[in-house]
């Protein structure tokens, strides 16, 4: 599965991480992605199982536009 910059996903087996966005590729099929109660982790695709979380909350998106997350 391809991911891209910016989009959101979950951790299958960390739950309590919180939901991520995609920073970006690194090499060696590992991907950095930075979630919201623990950080930026550069995870394994080989072993992380990620899904992709499609957006609905509207109230959430205008929060993350007011606190600029995720972007550093």
């Amino acid at each position: 599965m391809e991911y891209y910059r910016g989009e959101r996903v979950r951790i299958l087996g960390k739950p309590e991480w919180g939901p991520g966005f995609i920073q970006g590729k690194s090499k060696n099929g590992k991907i950095l992605v930075d979630f919201q109660q623990v950080g930026e982790k550069n995870l394994s695709l080989k072993h992380a199982k990620l899904m992709k979380v499609v957006l609905r909350n509207l109230a959430w998106r205008e929060e993350r536009a007011k606190r600029n997350w995720p972007c550093k």
